[in-house]
């Protein structure tokens, strides 16, 4: 029976959240609570909200969502958590899907990482590292933490080995209706860009690592099979955004080095070579990359944290 499944709260953050926020709550409303924090929103995100709960907590904006969500997890009551973004909705067999899996699997799992769809100008994104793109959502309250950065994976406080992957496509997806059209798509880019925390040591500036990056973006992200010509454009974009984002970091460092641009470009082309290109494609096809380094360093941490235990 339903009434015998794990009771689950949502949280949920807004900044005007209009034009996305009614499909977003109405796909979470079978939820046993629903918290809404808003970041001073200016339409009518607050009207929207307060139709489907009365749990909403007003707080100032914020430029960087991530580096907030920890301290409004204690407001839920429910042992689990759901956090959904605004822009994003859950598929319609993610009520019985997740509570059931939370009964089968939450005495050994403390997270779960979902699988979810990108919605750019209007296209489900099949390819070119768009997808599965696993996000950590669904977790047992206190057992995990968000850092302050933008786009960047939770870390699973209890170990690696208490997160599970939902394994994609028999499974719930977030749909995630990220940018409407290409022009948009662009624009928050600059503003990702100009938002985020970068290192303030010059010496560990390298502006060839954004070069390659930028290189790896043309590679990786380009997917005409799946996703056609929209997949040339967004790799474009992408492979300008690291460039963006090494100029950024090169202008708030107090000691600029040389940026060296023409001599980056052969040492980045070396830095991305066939194999590597074909390894992230093909994990890419079954993971998000970004997933299996957050693992991957969550692995790390645990075994060094391990090793010490037993020294001491």
């Amino acid at each position: 029976m339903v009434e015998n499944f794990p009771r689950i709260s949502v949280v949920m953050h807004t900044r005007n959240s209009q034009e996305t926020l009614e499909r977003a709550m109405e796909s979470v409303s079978w939820a046993d609570e629903i918290i809404i924090v808003d970041m001073a929103s200016e339409d009518a995100t607050l009207e929207i909200a307060r139709r489907f709960t009365d749990r909403i907590i007003s707080i100032p904006f914020y430029s960087r969502v991530d580096g907030v969500r920890n301290r409004y997890l204690e407001e839920a009551a429910s042992e689990w958590i759901l956090v959904l973004d605004s822009d994003e909705f859950l598929s319609y067999d993610a009520p019985r899907e997740l509570k059931g899996l939370i009964t089968r699997l939450g005495g050994k799992y403390d997270a779960f990482a979902m699988p979810r769809y990108n919605i750019i100008a209007g296209q489900i994104m099949k390819g070119g590292a768009w997808y599965p793109d696993y996000q950590i959502r669904l977790f047992r309250k206190g057992t995990v933490k968000w850092i302050d950065g933008t786009h960047i994976l939770p870390e699973v406080v209890t170990g690696p080995r208490r997160l599970l992957e939902i394994r994609s496509p028999d499974c719930p997806h977030i749909h995630h209706r990220n940018y409407p059209s290409l022009q948009e798509f662009i624009r928050r880019q600059v503003d990702y860009a100009l938002r985020d925390t970068y290192e303030s040591d010059s010496r560990h500036f390298d502006f060839s690592d954004y070069v390659a990056r930028a290189y790896e973006a043309l590679a990786i992200r380009s997917d005409r099979e799946n996703d056609g010509d929209l997949s040339h454009a967004l790799s474009l974009v992408m492979a300008w955004d690291a460039v963006i984002r090494g100029l950024i970091q090169w202008e708030r460092l107090s000691t600029k080095p040389p940026l060296g641009f023409f001599a980056a470009l052969p040492i980045a082309t070396g830095r991305v070579p066939w194999w590597r290109i074909s390894l992230r494609r093909w994990l890419w096809r079954r993971h998000s990359m970004w997933f299996l380094i957050r693992r991957l360093r969550e692995i790390l941490r645990w075994i060094a944290m391990k090793a010490g235990i037993r020294r001491v």
